[in-house]
């Protein structure tokens, strides 16, 4: 049966391009709060003394208290699943459809609503719906079987796939059974003609036959947000019941023509229960963090909710005597989900000329979506009016950013800036915290719950903000792409248009398709009163474009290298425009290529309520825009690679970097350590001027939303890559997926399979917990880490209790074992302020064993598991680690510690070199020896500059000179003094006079001091 959970699942957003609609899917699962991206004025923020402390802890001043050692302090909590109205009522709504004249009256599920448009009717239905309309009688003879035969029509008007109308059933000691589902309809008459049968021990009560017409709606897209105007889910009409019970029958009629139900009945069903209640003392699993003081949690412990009794712990024992969270549905049995709430007091908006506010909280949290996981989320929201009256807030509709919210366990504190979801001129704001059962949707339904989610000290600011409130989730922003086509065609340079598409897999699961939305989304208010946009809000965008393809750039925007962008409202499939939602997009052929690289940032005016006009931009830091000379010159979320880097060489022939780096970890962290090692390395990114490596980068990763490797591309584009690097940091679920249309489309098992089997490939992966995920996700996941990356088997997803209790184990390499010589010992450091727990992994017979985990006196030889592992198959080698990249830590007691580079960037030179980087490609950048003059290049061949390194014995005169093969003098790049020690410079590929230097062989001169370097290098355009 269809939960009322579910109704959580489609706050959808539509957004139309031209004549064309996208349908988002419904709010995604994440992490923690860097899974949005917010907005700020040109300017920068206010001062901090300018903030107004609404809600605080107590002893803070705040008018409201949000950390309840005094109690509840005004907050309410609700059970989200019991409804308290019925909307079933006896009306000649839609009387015209019926074809039986004016007045017609029939059961219908709807009420008045606000018309949304001119088109749209003043009624309808709304979000959060579970209505129920009865019908139940006492057969003759309970010892006999029974046919229920059910007659009538219907006409039928919700959002297809997400609202239903269901005819069902209840046998005894059974919740509601569905026997027919309907949905969509379109304002249509359907015919109702279904059969439906009782055995004797089916009978509610020993006696009764019991049936039902349901009306489920989820939480979002109706007529309540007028994301769905509709003339109410349904209107039924002359119905029959016709009851065969041995030789009685029983049998009525209602066409509801006295407006009474007749023999029906409007009916509201039983709830889960309100769980939410103030626990002192409670325990966690956090080692870094505790909390002794008053908590709201929602444990069944049969008190709280009298009659439950009590929902007992399987693993997770550490709530009040054993108890957990209800996986079980409380009150209402197995077929529902807890979804609870707390709600804080009404709260005057304490200055009309501040516009800003954060909501902060703190959150135990523990949900690992395990295989055995009950899907427990989290979720925030908070609402605001203009009124004078603050009752008139129960009428408006909450505001969050779309996600549920899972991980641990331990204490996190998610700070929300969102001016953008308050109501310009608001005078009253309510927040809102919930706990939400929703795991089933995308399969997990186990009932290895836990005592957790905990909220305390709940935290809102009040502050200035100067110009419109932005924000986007990063999953609605633009994704890095490969070429549509599929392949790589070097006879047909220009079919290798790279699509600018948002991360977001747009098609429902049922659709069994991976569709990216085709524009990028981005929420945009004036939160000021009086005020409005002052114009169009614009995409800004510069390129940096791969000089291989300027020929064949046919888009309307042609061989332009920046541009501006107007957006435009985002449009219902119902015809509402979304004025505070906007889509921006650029051309999908013909503007960018493989090598390309775009940053873009988004840019909005209001005028101020008539006192000017203000600017703000998304993201609110903007640096380095202008510049793409490293990975990290950017924000990462606001840069789009076009993939892969293709080149040409003198021969003719094209070529690509050897390396990929996979960034699965977005921007959670890990990025500085990646290409800190690479840099160490004197690797180079190839789409910031380099040679040696291209960057995918997925957004938002903890979301699942189909934009890994196996979404965006083919094995037939990764050909010309010769080895791959990937990250998942924490992550422990959505890692490397394999299609799954209910939770991540991504087919990235499939692709990287089919890439590894060409043979003569390297893959080297690390992540806290890829392992397990690959263990728990089905066949695909679970013969890609026994096949391919060689593990026999997952003792555990925490490795902690298996080696003595240690977070941050010592690793040492395996003696002889051919691939880790840079580095005796390293810690892999899983310890405070969040502890991060590693996989637990046996390696296959054909696999080895690099490196093992040390005992807690850091001696090695005590356990099997493999902290490092390398295996051969199909002619490709892969290498992983238990744990992330960046949780390689320096050993102190480490006899090479003194080395100039870090363990993380010596291992990483081991692993490229056993996995087939041509060492002579590449060199590791150690300090140079001191009062050695030296000079080197880098890359080589480069396009279109590369950098010229030098080392000095002393201080004194430098200059750097670069020639053509006849000896002409081509540029001088440095000609100054420089101080003692390793210095260098950039030649960009021009001469002297500022012109591009044609394509050829060149030298570099370093002198100094009487002595010179000479070398060679080639620039390839």
């Amino acid at each position: 049966m269809m939960s009322r959970s579910l109704r959580l699942l489609a706050i959808l957003a539509v957004v139309c391009a031209s004549a064309a609609s996208a349908q988002f899917q419904p709010p995604q699962r994440a992490i923690d709060s860097g899974s949005v991206i917010l907005g700020g004025p040109v300017g920068g923020p206010k001062a901090a003394g300018d903030t107004i402390q609404l809600m605080g802890p107590t002893g803070s001043g705040a008018a409201f208290i949000g950390d309840f050692e005094s109690g509840w302090a005004g907050w309410t909590s609700i059970d989200q699943t019991q409804p308290t109205t019925s909307h079933w009522n006896v009306s000649d709504r839609n009387w015209q459809v019926f074809g039986q004249g004016s007045g017609n009256l029939a059961a219908w599920c709807g009420m008045d609503i606000a018309a949304c448009s001119e088109s749209d009717s003043v009624w309808g239905y709304g979000n959060n719906w579970d209505e129920l309309l009865r019908w139940r009688a006492a057969v003759p003879r309970p010892d006999l079987s029974s046919s229920v035969h059910l007659t009538g029509t219907m006409v039928l008007d919700t959002e297809p796939g997400y609202d239903y109308v269901h005819l069902s059933y209840r046998f005894q000691g059974t919740t509601y059974v569905d026997h027919r589902t309907w949905d969509g309809g379109a304002g249509s008459l359907l015919t109702i003609d279904e059969t439906l049968f009782f055995l004797p021990g089916d009978y509610r009560d020993g006696s009764d036959v019991e049936i039902f017409f349901r009306v489920t709606s989820d939480g979002g897209w109706s007529d309540g947000d007028c994301m769905f105007p509709t003339a109410g889910a349904c209107q039924i009409d002359d119905l029959t019941v016709t009851v065969t019970n041995g030789e009685a029958t029983i049998a009525t009629f209602d066409d509801f023509q006295d407006g009474t139900f007749g023999h029906w009945e409007s009916h509201v069903p039983q709830g889960v229960g309100d769980f939410a209640f103030l626990w002192t003392g409670l325990q966690d699993l956090d080692p870094c963090k505790q909390n002794p003081t008053t908590q709201v949690a929602f444990i069944d412990d049969g008190n709280v909710v009298p009659g439950t009794g009590g929902s007992d712990c399987i693993n997770w024992c550490y709530g009040p005597g054993g108890h957990i969270v209800t996986t079980t549905g409380g009150l209402a049995g197995p077929e529902y989900h807890i979804h609870n709430s707390i709600l804080s007091p009404v709260m005057p908006w304490p200055d009309p000329t501040f516009d800003g506010l954060t909501f902060a909280f703190d959150i135990y949290r523990h949900e690992d979506l395990t295989a055995d996981a009950p899907g427990l989320f989290y979720l925030w929201a908070m609402r605001s009016i203009d009124s004078s009256d603050p009752a008139d807030i129960e009428d408006a509709l909450w505001q969050d950013r779309a996600f549920v919210y899972y991980g641990g366990p331990d204490y996190y504190r998610p700070t929300w800036p969102i001016p953008d979801l308050m109501v310009p001129g608001r005078t009253f704001v309510q927040a809102k915290l919930e706990i939400l059962e929703l795991g089933y949707v995308w399969g997990w339904a186990g009932d290895d719950g836990y005592p957790a989610p905990y909220f305390d000290n709940v935290s809102i600011k009040v502050y200035p903000l100067d110009g419109p409130a932005m924000s986007a989730r990063e999953i609605d922003l633009a994704n890095d792409n490969f070429p549509a086509r599929g392949s790589i065609d070097t006879g047909d340079l220009g079919s290798h248009s790279v699509r600018f598409d948002m991360a977001n897999n747009i098609s429902l699961a049922s659709h069994l398709r991976n569709d990216p939305g085709d524009s990028i989304v981005v929420d945009i208010r004036a939160p000021m009163a009086g005020s409005e946009l002052a114009g169009t809000p614009t995409l800004e965008w510069r390129l940096r474009p791969n000089p291989l393809f300027d020929p064949y750039r046919t888009s309307p925007l042609g061989s332009a290298t920046s541009g501006s962008a107007p957006g435009w409202n985002a449009v219902s499939p119902g015809g509402y425009v979304m004025e505070e939602r906007f889509a921006f997009d650029l051309p999908d052929t013909g503007f960018l290529y493989p090598g390309d690289v775009l940053h873009y940032y988004i840019r909005a005016q209001d005028d101020g309520g008539g006192t000017g006009v203000r600017t703000a931009i998304l993201p609110a830091d903007t640096t380095g825009f202008s510049d793409f000379s490293h990975p990290l010159s950017y924000h990462s979320s606001f840069t789009v690679r076009a993939l892969p880097t293709l080149r040409m060489e003198f021969t003719g022939e094209y070529f690509s970097p050897p390396i990929l780096f996979w960034n699965d970890f977005g921007n959670r962290g890990g990025e500085e350590e990646w290409y800190s090692a690479l840099d160490q390395m004197g690797l180079t990114c190839a789409t910031n001027f380099g040679f040696d490596y291209d960057v995918y980068y997925t957004n938002g990763p903890s979301s699942g939303v189909g934009n890994g490797l196996g979404g965006r591309t083919t094995w037939q584009t990764l050909e010309g890559y010769e080895i791959l690097l990937y990250t998942c940091g924490d992550l422990g679920i959505m890692t490397i997926s394999n299609g799954d249309f209910q939770d991540d489309a991504g087919d990235d098992v499939g692709v990287l399979s089919q890439w590894l089997d060409l043979g003569g490939k390297g893959l080297f992966c690390t992540g806290d917990d890829l392992a397990s995920d690959l263990f728990q996700s089905g066949p695909a996941t679970l013969g890609f880490a026994q096949d391919r990356l060689g593990l026999a088997s997952l003792q555990s997803n925490d490795l902690r209790p298996l080696v003595g209790s240690q977070a941050s184990p010592r690793v040492v390499p395996v003696t002889g074992n051919g691939v880790i010589y840079g580095a005796d010992s390293w810690i892999a450091y899983g310890g405070c302020p969040g502890i991060n727990t590693f996989d637990a992994v046996v390696p296959a017979a054909t696999a080895s064993r690099l490196a093992e985990f040390c005992d807690p006196a850091g001696i090695p030889g005590a356990y099997i598991y493999s902290a490092m592992t390398a295996n051969t198959y199909q002619g490709s080698k892969v290498v992983s680690a238990p744990y992330d990249f960046m949780s390689i830590y320096n050993d102190p007691e480490e006899t090479k510690s003194l080395a100039p580079r870090p363990a993380r960037a010596r291992i990483l030179y081991d692993v490229l070199g056993y996995l087939g980087l041509d060492a002579q490609i590449f060199f590791p950048t150690d300090v140079p020896e001191a009062g050695v003059f030296s000079a080197s290049q880098h890359p080589n061949p480069f396009n279109p500059r590369c950098e010229i390194r030098f080392n000095l014995p002393a201080a004194g005169p430098v200059s750097v000179k670069v020639f053509g093969l006849r000896g002409e003098l081509v540029a001088t790049v440095l000609d100054e003094v420089r101080p003692a020690g390793a210095g260098a410079v950039i030649w960009d590929g021009r001469d002297g006079r500022g012109a591009e230097a044609a394509s050829g062989v060149y030298f570099y001169e370093v002198r100094s001091a009487g002595e010179v370097k000479v070398g060679k290098m080639s620039l390839v355009r």
